[in-house]
């Protein structure tokens, strides 16, 4: 399944989770880490860091049945992965602060690994910010 989404979030972020979890007020959330990697990760939510100020968010939401097949990374400017886990059987996507649902899809209960991409960043403080992210999940199976 692949979503094609285009939508506004404040604070250059907006959130990937389960239903009705994570804790995006903890001091850890956008540790220095996080920052330097454009993705926070706590229990059951990622935030990802968007470069454009405006807010724009264009973005690619794909739901695959098998890891991702992606091994080049040279066309993208910065990729990082983490892992998800979904307990309710819905994965969101919300935008920032007040959690306006962007996106809601029924999805198997699981551990799932979170690959983002992220293209054409230095356009993103032009007049108009052409900056993309491509959010690739699948099912982790250890």
């Amino acid at each position: 399944m692949k979503f094609s989404l285009n939508f506004t979030t404040d604070y250059g972020q907006f959130y990937l989770n389960d239903k009705d979890a994570g804790d995006t007020g903890s001091e850890d959330f956008w540790s220095d880490e996080a920052l330097n990697d454009k993705l926070a990760v706590e229990k059951g939510i990622l935030g990802i860091s968007i470069e454009n100020s405006e807010g724009i968010v264009k973005c690619e939401l794909e739901i695959l049945n098998s890891k991702s097949l992606i091994s080049d990374f040279s066309d993208f400017d910065h990729v990082v992965e983490a892992s998800l886990e979904i307990k309710t059987g819905f994965l969101q996507i919300n935008d920032c602060p007040f959690s306006n649902l962007v996106l809601e899809e029924k999805i198997e209960i699981g551990i799932y690994r979170v690959r983002v991409y992220f293209k054409n960043l230095e356009s993103a403080y032009s007049e108009n910010p052409e900056d993309f992210y491509k959010i690739e999940i699948w099912k982790d199976i250890f």
